[in-house]
């Protein structure tokens, strides 16, 4: 009889032992889908042409080609609303980056072509001059003011590396764009 207790007693120990955790927190996710979104006004692709330099040009890390102003056009922007009264939205720039840098777009294309080394593309808001973050969200919050709106951008090269360090090519790269409404 005592083994039959001390058997089922353990048996309960163990049993409670397998569920006994604690639950430190929970994690909720919010969000909503809107139905009307900016959308890029003549068509999904911008091609930005920045320019031809000499490698010579950039002589220390951190050298600049001229910055090119361009500009992202956007129709059908969401409207003021009872459930939306602030309309706005952040951009996020999707791309590959320069080893060890948020904010330094890398060269490449999917042509095949031989590409420029030493130099990365940078983009920032023409307004503020804030460095826009690749792969992340900026601070910079966009108000939507109507239905079609601009957003002033620059675009750049500049080095990571030193003169002689940089190396000729073609220095052209893809970003991808997504308007964040949170």
């Amino acid at each position: 009889m005592k083994n039959k207790f001390k058997l089922l007693a353990g048996g309960i120990f163990l049993a409670m032992a397998a569920n006994s955790y604690a639950i430190d927190g929970a994690i909720n996710f919010t969000g909503a889908i809107v139905e009307e979104a900016c959308e890029i006004n003549g068509g999904e692709e911008l091609n930005i042409p920045l320019g031809t330099y000499s490698a010579a040009q950039f002589q220390e890390i951190g050298d600049l080609s001229p910055k090119i102003p361009f500009t992202l056009p956007l129709d059908n922007c969401p409207v003021v609303t009872a459930t939306n009264p602030t309309p706005h939205f952040r951009i996020w720039l999707e791309a590959d980056t320069v080893a060890d840098t948020t904010d330094l777009i890398a060269l490449g294309n999917d042509y095949g072509d031989a590409m420029a080394d030493g130099v990365g593309i940078r983009v920032e808001d023409a307004k503020t001059n804030q460095i826009m973050k690749i792969n992340g969200l900026p601070d910079i919050i966009y108000p939507i003011p109507g239905k079609v709106m601009t957003v002033d951008l620059l675009a750049y090269y500049e080095s990571f590396k030193l003169a002689g360090d940089i190396t000729a090519g073609a220095a052209d790269a893809r970003v991808k764009v997504t308007l964040d409404y949170r």
